[in-house]
């Protein structure tokens, strides 16, 4: 018996829609959970899977308009008669009218498919990532969602020198627009020996609903490799590289060092910081895995470096092979480990944190919320039990120094959910 392939209703509001594009041609066989269209539109790009296996006959045009729940081709049995199917809603002259030669172009099409899919095409425009040369693993070498999430990982620990640096004048800190779009932008600060990229894995394969900057810190990424005085010197730093990027109301989101200076700014009043959320921040006690912050410049090959980055979360797993050698490619550059050796040097001496931030989140009066892992072991949990009672706490369970890359669904839910109240 023939199966039908139905349009799905790919949000609460959609009444009606189109095919992207086919996937498998007509008349060819298909497997049960193969995916065999695509769905792309302003706001989803959607992948649609076979319902079954056999011959798939009857394709509803591409760029046709049909109703949600239509049947918009029709599988059968190898021998099975395909009969076809009632057509789905589209317009008719413009099926009447398409030119033979465009017809011929889109079956054309179908049997070359572009690169990428538009699923791979969203979540790229999205994290900022170039899919120009990415190899693909999809059929006939397509670039799809799993390449573009591989790429992000490792560029979670490359160097931002590939990112077309957008240093101003002046010695500027390097900042990059991850995603560019309307409303109140989200401002990224990195942690210590990280960088801007390390920010990406957040926003892989979710959609941020605001635009969101990322900066390097003084003396990391491809920002300038000078160490400031004190924790005063690398927030003005920021703000004159805010200037330059955007003058308005911002939201601030920090992950350990990064979280400390983002309450620090918050704190100066220099620039109008409407929400703080703080990944794992420093700044709130003096303690300060040592032990990490030398060894994970020490460490210089793939082997020495992973069981440094695994002490940093929770799961081993979640330190991939390409994290590690991207990380290991980093460390290659000797002048920006010993800027970032000389940074430690600065603000943790003698395995100290130097930066105290207590009473800069004591004085703020904008919604603030610090998300940190209970198994940190870079920065001790306990820390969290003075935090001022304006300040939310969302304490993460099996969760190491890193809540926004251990848990990126959650995270960007919370930051998402500051953004709006701070508008």
């Amino acid at each position: 018996m023939p199966i039908p392939v139905l349009y799905p209703k790919v949000s609460l509001e959609m009444q009606t829609g189109r095919i992207a594009r086919w996937l498998v041609a007509d008349g060819e066989s298909v497997a049960a959970g193969q995916v065999i269209f695509e769905i792309d539109n302003d706001k989803a790009a959607v992948e649609v899977e076979s319902p079954g296996a056999g011959i798939l006959h009857h394709l509803a045009e591409e760029g046709a308009e049909v109703d949600v729940g239509a049947e918009v081709a029709r599988i059968t049995a190898a021998g099975e008669v395909a009969v076809a199917a009632p057509a789905p809603v589209a317009p008719p002259a413009e099926a009447a009218t398409a030119p033979a030669a465009l017809r011929a172009a889109t079956q054309s099409n179908r049997s070359r498919l572009p690169n990428p899919t538009p699923l791979a095409r969203r979540i790229a425009r999205e994290t900022g990532v170039d899919l120009s040369g990415l190899p693909g693993t999809g059929p006939r070498g397509r670039v799809q969602k799993s390449d573009v999430l591989q790429q992000l990982a490792a560029l979670a620990a490359a160097p931002s020198a590939a990112d077309a640096p957008r240093a101003g004048a002046g010695g500027a800190l390097n900042a990059v627009w991850l995603r560019r779009g309307d409303g109140m932008p989200v401002v990224l600060l990195h942690g210590y020996s990280a960088d801007l990229n390390n920010w990406r894995g957040l926003f892989a394969g979710a959609r941020a609903g605001f635009p969101v900057l990322a900066l390097d810190l003084p003396a990391h990424g491809a920002s300038p490799r000078a160490v400031p005085a004190d924790a005063d010197g690398v927030c003005a730093q920021i703000e004159a590289s805010l200037a330059v990027n955007v003058p308005g109301p911002v939201v601030l989101a920090g992950h350990s060092f990064g979280g400390a200076i983002a309450a620090r700014l918050a704190a100066r009043g220099n620039i109008d910081v409407r929400g703080l959320c703080l990944f794992a921040p420093a700044g709130l006690g003096p303690e300060i895995d040592e032990a990490f912050t030398r060894g994970i410049l020490r460490a210089q090959s793939a082997a020495s470096l992973r069981p440094w980055l695994e002490r940093l979360v929770h799961d081993p797993a979640t330190i991939s092979d390409a994290y590690v050698k991207a990380v290991a490619a980093q460390r290659q550059d000797a002048a920006l480990t010993a800027a970032m050796q000389a940074f430690a040097d600065r603000f943790f001496p003698d395995g100290t944190q130097v930066v105290s931030v207590k009473v800069d989140l004591a004085r703020l009066r904008i919604p603030t919320r610090v998300i940190f892992g209970r198994q940190d072991r870079i920065l001790p949990f306990a820390t969290t039990r003075d935090l001022p009672a304006s300040v939310g706490l969302h304490a993460v369970e099996a969760c190491g120094h890193l809540p926004h890359l251990e848990y990126p669904d959650l995270s960007l839910r919370l930051l998402t959910q500051l953004w709006r109240s701070a508008g």
